[in-house]
């Protein structure tokens, strides 16, 4: 999408297999298509893995990482700004 800037979407989550398919459908139907959306699984242990890892598998905006290891909200949230690569 020459001429528009990227923006990147952070969503950092944990065990909400319940609710992820919904929160990601919304942020890849709006009318700004130039977007990223970088999920950081803080270690999840429900199907929130799986979920996450169908749609980065469909769309390319879509960038999945899994914590080994649950680090807490700040930090998981963090990693989620590291890995923007948005204006």
């Amino acid at each position: 999408m020459s001429g528009t800037p990227l923006i990147s979407i952070g969503l950092p989550t944990y065990n909400r297999a319940f609710c992820i398919r919904w929160a990601i459908d919304s942020l890849l139907t709006q009318t700004y298509q130039n977007i990223e959306v970088v999920i950081s699984d803080n270690g999840s242990t429900d199907g929130t893995e799986a979920i996450c890892r169908q749609y980065a598998a469909k769309d390319s905006r879509v960038r999945y990482f899994l914590q080994p290891a649950n680090r807490g909200y700040a930090a998981n949230f963090y990693f989620t700004l590291q890995q923007a690569g948005g204006e």
